[in-house]
């Protein structure tokens, strides 16, 4: 995938280079494989591939991210996965991927294809259970596979199983993670 990408940017880079006078190192691209277990571990930050079920998409991977004390999991796409509730048990963040039946109806996708999509993913009652198995300090909605989705879309249907700390996450939203999980939401002023 990456040499095709290399070879579809290739006079792109080629001109940003002669023209724009790029460094050329700037367009190489150093990528990794990886596998489950450990895929980054430097100065005290270690990052730890989860392997997860989005099949049939292989491999499909969430990411445990743990520094200081501090520890975060972010789903990656996938349907209930065993591993992903042992990596997340007791995490300080779990950011969790959903998707809404009732948005795929009320935006009128066609019903196939609705089924077929929510298939590969988690509703949000599925991830209250995520959540209460988990028992993560915050839960966080992200990668809303319906941008549509409200939180009154996703928080009723998540609370049937799952009383803790939820989020809908946003675009721009900031969350610390520290003695306290705060979040920060963006501020829009107007212009």
């Amino acid at each position: 995938m990456v040499s095709h990408l290399v070879q579809a940017f290739e006079f792109d880079i080629r001109f940003r280079i002669s023209d724009d006078k790029a460094r050329p190192e700037g367009a190489v691209i150093n990528a990794h494989e990886i596998s489950p277990g450990v895929a980054f571990e430097q100065n005290g930050l270690k990052i730890t591939a989860i392997k997860v079920d989005h099949a049939p998409v292989e491999p499909a991977y969430g990411y445990r991210i743990d520094y200081e004390g501090r520890s975060v999991v972010l789903s990656g796409d996938t349907r209930i996965s065993d591993n992903l509730v042992r990596a997340a048990a007791g995490v300080d963040v779990l950011v969790h991927e959903v998707a809404s039946p009732e948005t795929f109806v009320r935006a009128g996708v066609d019903p196939e294809r609705a089924k077929s999509v929510v298939a590969h993913h988690v509703t949000p009652e599925q991830a209250g259970e995520v959540f209460e198995r988990t028992k993560p300090r915050l839960a966080v909605y992200s990668h809303i596979v319906l941008p549509t989705a409200t939180a009154d879309d996703l928080v009723p249907a998540t609370r049937k199983t799952y009383s803790g700390p939820l989020e809908v996450g946003e675009d721009l939203m900031v969350i610390e993670v520290g003695k306290d999980v705060i979040v920060r939401r963006p501020s829009l002023s107007k212009q």
